[in-house]
């Protein structure tokens, strides 16, 4: 056998070997001897073809003998491997069988998918590969496409990539065609990535003047009327062409320039489709320039508009990341506040909120598949209150049901749109409780982070059932938790054991965080039957605060009779009647509508003269009869008289979540009521994009 170090010298020498040295020492060499032939352009096909066999059978041994010989410890990096895998399948004389081996092993990643079909005789499968990489929009350059060698697509290819159903190939034939008839078709395609592809081709000329004047996508007019720049001489790894498109497909397409300026400057003349990717691809200064133009009017770009803020990524470091999305919120609101008069008295983010979801109503512009995949990040569609006014039509919401529940995350506000649906099967819900995703948390103890579902909606075994397998990820609001620890024996003492350290008002992360603690003994045996009645217990004989009472009330260690003869008599000073309006709720989802009789007769006696009484009247509804909103104007009225009802803005803010538009219906006459509702409105909405500090 050759001595190594006679090996690696004449190895550091390619050009200077026979083809046959080569293919010689690539099939005796050690790794550093195959290091060295790949590097080099004099190596012959052979010797590179015996390397990749090498690489592919022998890759743990080389491995293993380069770190031996390089010193290299067992936790020390090593691309070794890599690194010859990367110069085989960039070199040029890199048989085609080998290179497709190598492609393989590596389908998602980009450098091997670009050096593979920017290759200068590269294989079928490499083309495909990067002709079908896509892009986050169709308004984002796949610059990876211009390096794709031209002679590669005969007329064949071109032929069945015009005809094929992926944009991403027929945009790749547009840009390397050559024949006038497929290049006429092509400029006539509905999607506007391969109409700028035509218009990006330099032997299309006759196709980029039509182009220029007749295209309906401002930004193609603005490719096909621009001069197109030259770019001669072969691509190689090394180059800026090569960095720049690789940058591209790791971020999903490149905004260009052109595109950019097109699409800002265009106003109130974008198509809707162009409206929506420009709200979510643009800098915040040319989005709420485009809201400055567009808004006021009922055109497709202001709709378009609409919705590409509603699904813009709020944490897209490209754009700026959270804090930037926070700014493009509030000033998109601002800018909204003098425009659509539709909206009436409605200011601020309850504007935008409203803006967005008629937009989301009636747009095309985004597929039911794309929708829903587009929730995942946390936008301002996806939110609740914006959601819920956008689903107009059962139809709409039971197909974006069907397609959440195929997906592995599904958006808490879908759940909670489902759970009211009667149309969706219970086996549905389930499905999607048990893939709701949690959502990052604006604020301590928000109720606007919580999803409520009516625990009269459907059967307690249900709610149960959805709640336990959501839990963990999702926070329920206080009605919707303390229904189904009432349930439960164990869960009672649980909360018992956790309530003296609870202070403020009820929230629904107070309690989700004793279900989540909890899940997996809750769920690992039958559940405790209890007494689901109401027996006085001695614990709610001393003085109770607001949240120890709207728990006696819940769980019915406190008969309604006394409670209310304890708030009526004085000995109780109720003040959070939103949190006793939730132990309402559950008290008679649990024993029947009739236990809580008493209650709703107080409330309705003392509405006018009690803010805890107006707030409970106001959410106690469904157990008496729907609140006209004139009468509901004309207790806030009597009661804001006396100053400032916090628990009534709440009580507001809470009937607006529930029903998203019902607020803005209710006209105080007083100025005093007028103030009540609208600190209602923006509190019900403040969350809405994030908050941008802790006084919002």
């Amino acid at each position: 056998m050759l001595d190594p170090e006679l090996l690696d010298r004449l190895a550091a020498t390619p050009e200077k070997n026979a083809p046959e040295v080569n293919a010689a020492l690539a099939a005796e060499g050690r790794t550093t001897v195959l290091l060295a032939l790949v590097r080099s352009s004099a190596s012959g096909a052979e010797a590179l073809r015996v390397v990749a066999s090498r690489v592919a059978v022998e890759a743990v041994g080389l491995e293993a003998s380069y770190r031996e010989a390089q010193g290299l410890h067992e936790t020390d990096a090593c691309s070794v491997i890599d690194e010859l895998e990367r110069a085989l399948i960039a070199h040029p004389d890199t048989p085609l069988a080998a290179r497709d081996v190598i492609l393989a092993k590596h389908p998602v990643d980009p450098f091997f998918v670009l050096a593979a079909a920017s290759h200068p005789n590269p294989t079928m499968a490499a083309l495909e590969r990067a002709a079908s990489w896509p892009a986050r929009s169709p308004l984002l350059e796949r610059l990876w496409v211009a390096l794709l060698p031209s002679h590669a697509f005969g007329p064949l290819v071109t032929e069945e990539w015009t005809q094929d159903e992926d944009s991403c190939r027929r945009e790749v034939a547009a840009r390397h065609a050559r024949d006038p008839e497929v290049l006429d078709q092509l400029s006539r395609d509905p999607a506007r990535n391969v109409r700028r592809a035509v218009a990006s081709n330099p032997f299309a000329a006759r196709e980029r003047a039509l182009l220029a004047s007749n295209d309906p996508a401002v930004e193609v007019r603005a490719r096909a009327s621009a001069a197109l720049g030259e770019h001669a001489g072969r691509v190689t790894v090394d180059s800026a062409r090569f960095a720049a498109a690789l940058r591209a497909m790791h971020e999903g397409g490149a905004l260009m320039a052109d595109v950019a300026g097109a699409l800002g400057g265009a106003g109130s003349s974008l198509d809707e489709e162009g409206a929506m990717w420009a709200a979510r691809l643009l800098p915040r200064e040319r989005v709420v320039g485009l809201v400055h133009a567009c808004a006021e009017n009922e055109s497709p770009a202001s709709v378009g508009l609409a919705v590409g803020i509603g699904l813009r990524d709020p944490q897209d470091e490209r754009l700026g990341g959270e804090e930037d999305y926070r700014e493009l919120v509030t000033d998109v609101a601002k800018a909204l506040s003098p425009r659509l008069e539709r909206y009436g008295g409605l200011t601020g983010k309850a504007r935008l909120a409203a803006w967005i979801a008629d937009g989301l109503a009636v747009s095309s512009a985004v597929p039911a598949a794309e929708l829903v995949a587009d929730f995942d990040v946390g936008p301002i569609a996806a939110e609740p209150l914006v959601l819920g006014r956008a689903m107009r039509s059962p139809g709409r919401l039971v197909e974006l049901c069907a397609l959440a529940a195929s997906r592995n995350t599904v958006t808490p506000a879908l759940l909670e749109l489902a759970w009211s649906e009667p149309a969706l099967s219970e086996e549905l819900l389930l499905n999607l409780a048990r893939k709701a995703t949690r959502v990052r948390a604006r604020g301590h103890d928000l109720p606007d982070d919580e999803i409520d579902l009516d625990p009269h909606c459907r059967s307690l075994s249900v709610l149960e059932k959805v709640v336990l397998a959501a839990c963990r990820a999702v926070t329920f609001s206080p009605r919707t938790a303390l229904t189904v620890v009432a349930l439960d024996s164990r869960r009672v003492r649980y909360v018992l054991t956790a309530m003296p350290a609870w202070r403020g008002r009820l929230s629904g992360v107070m309690l989700g965080r004793v279900l989540k603690q909890n899940a997996g003994a809750l769920t690992a045996g039958p559940a405790e039957g209890r007494f689901r009645g109401e027996q006085m217990r001695g614990w709610t004989e001393r003085m109770l605060n607001d949240i120890e009472l709207a728990i006696a009330l819940a769980i019915g260690h406190i008969t309604v009779e006394v409670l209310v003869e304890r708030v009526s008599g004085g000995r109780h000073r109720l003040e959070d009647g939103v949190g006793l309006a939730a132990a309402a709720d559950a008290r008679a989802a649990v024993a029947g509508v009739d236990a809580i009789k008493p209650l709703v007769a107080w409330s309705t006696k003392q509405r006018n003269d009690a803010e805890g009484a107006l707030s409970a009247w106001v959410l106690l509804e469904n157990h008496d009869r729907v609140r006209p909103a004139s009468m509901i104007a004309s207790a806030v009225d009597s009661l804001s008289a006396r100053g400032v009802a916090t628990s009534v803005i709440e009580a507001l803010a809470s009937l607006e979540r529930r029903t998203p538009g019902r607020v803005q219906t209710i006209s105080p006459q007083t100025p005093r009521g007028k103030a009540t509702v609208a600190s209602a409105m923006a509190r019900a909405y403040r969350a809405v994009g994030g908050l941008r500090d802790e006084r919002a």
